[in-house]
């Protein structure tokens, strides 16, 4: 019996819901057309509630990779669920349970289980949110016990709905479904670091999954798509790492290029990044010994 309630779990189903509804919406943009304006406003949104979703929900309130204010992780937080992908207590519950079970029968959205080839594509592009697997069985305690997180995460809908509301009044129909495609470009986005991420790439790194490292999904998903330094270190706060000719290579990042903007500002410390000499010794042929801590940050309610 999972560990809250029937209400919890009725406002986490509005989450599959309103990607649904945002798949429809898009199609408004075929009557009404895109200006420029409106081709801004997409790329704004897609843009701002992305580096949300990497650099609060994923970077910082999942992995830990930085520090930040309280108050940056709130408001991150609100903007991450303005993407319509789930609030925070929820998203961090499914992706500690991905690190803890990569690829395994108990990972929430791996392409090769349950299903393979198209159907395990499908599924972690998006299916397992149309499945009891939108359920965690736990949710993280550091977020539940957070008075403000927990009530982001039950109400996590209606920043996304909000959004909607000020898209339409900016320009009527027109930013609303530019609003609607966004959303559901974004949610692809997210889902192809789930699917494409494990499928396709390379794997300089030696880990015990399928996780690569994905050029095409990094650009897309602001530097997620390097998946498999992330599965390699998931403390690290920067992913766009790789090794070639033997030695350490920097990829772009967007995230981490926002995290240290935020770090200039004040607004971020301490972030976590391994040695070259950790990186070269997870290196798929490196001889050295990695020191780094490779398990996912985070604890659950019932841990």
């Amino acid at each position: 019996m999972r560990p809250y309630s029937s209400l919890t779990m009725a406002s986490y189903v509005i989450c599959p819901t309103q990607i649904i509804v945002s798949h429809f919406g898009s199609l408004l943009v075929l009557m009404t057309g895109l200006s420029w304006g409106a081709v801004g406003w997409i790329i704004l949104l897609y843009t701002i509630r992305g580096l949300a979703t990497t650099s609060i929900y994923h970077r910082l309130l999942t992995h830990k990779s930085y520090k930040a204010p309280v108050l940056v992780l709130w408001v991150g937080s609100i903007v991450a669920a303005a993407a319509g992908q789930l609030g925070p207590s929820c998203w961090k519950a499914h992706h500690v349970n991905h690190h803890q079970h990569v690829d395994g029968e108990l990972d929430p959205h791996s392409p090769h289980t349950p299903a393979q080839g198209i159907r395990g594509f499908l599924w972690a592009q998006g299916g397992w949110l149309l499945t009891s697997r939108l359920f965690p069985d736990k949710l993280p305690r550091d977020v539940e016990s957070d008075v403000a997180l927990k009530l982001i995460d039950r109400f996590h809908f209606i920043p996304l709905i909000a959004l909607a509301l000020l898209s339409y009044a900016l320009g009527g129909a027109e930013y609303l479904g530019a609003f609607f495609l966004s959303t559901t470009l974004l949610f692809h986005t997210t889902q192809a670091v789930n699917s494409l991420s494990h499928i396709v790439g390379n794997q300089p790194f030696i880990t015990d999954d399928q996780s690569r490292n994905n050029g095409f999904v990094a650009f897309l998903a602001l530097g997620e798509g390097w998946h498999n330094l992330h599965h390699a270190f998931p403390l690290s706060s920067r992913h766009g790492i790789t090794i070639r000719a033997g030695q350490v290579a920097y990829l772009p990042d967007a995230t981490f290029s926002f995290i240290k903007l935020l770090e200039s500002l004040g607004l971020a410390s301490k972030l976590r990044v391994p040695t070259e000499a950790d990186l070269l010794g997870r290196a798929r042929n490196g001889n050295l010994q990695p020191s780094w801590l490779s398990v996912a940050a985070g604890t659950s309610a019932n841990s």
